[in-house]
């Protein structure tokens, strides 16, 4: 029998492991979080996308489920193609991670790409433009069409 409780890793550690793999694997580590962030997008998308009929229902679903799940408060404002602006304020991938020259959330980014694509139907590409682990009030997504 599968248990129903899902698993939380605590901020810290997450931040913990970012930091870890950015020392051993340089730049590398933000490929390999994009990638992760992106694959792991795809069984939440499918199982909402069966529950909703319309994009809107689904972006308010994913706003719901990811404040539950401690993520951040999400904010989307997109046209009816996809493109547009998210916002996350509280994020947690860049909430514990500590101060950064430059955006710090590849695996937010990559989830939010893979999701959007999905939920939008066309490939679609995500750039993080602001970050709290900047010192910036929150993240934001600009989110583009794929060239």
């Amino acid at each position: 029998m599968k248990d129903s409780k899902a698993f939380i890793m605590r901020d810290s550690t997450f931040a913990d492991l970012k930091n870890i793999l950015e020392e051993r694997f340089s730049t590398g580590a933000f490929a390999i979080f994009y990638d992760v962030g992106k694959g792991c997008c795809v069984r939440s998308c499918e199982r909402l996308m069966q529950e909703h009929s319309s994009t809107s229902g689904l972006l308010e679903s994913i706003v719901q489920r990811k404040r539950e799940e401690r993520w951040g408060e999400l904010r989307f404002e997109l046209s009816p193609d996809g493109t547009g602006k998210v916002f996350m304020t509280d994020c947690f991938e860049a909430r514990q991670y500590g101060a950064s020259k430059q955006p710090i959330c590849y695996f937010f980014k990559g989830y939010l790409e893979g999701f959007l694509s999905r939920a939008f139907r066309r490939p679609l590409k995500v750039t993080e433009t602001e970050c709290l682990a900047k010192g910036d009030k929150g993240c934001i997504f600009q989110i583009n069409a794929e060239s």
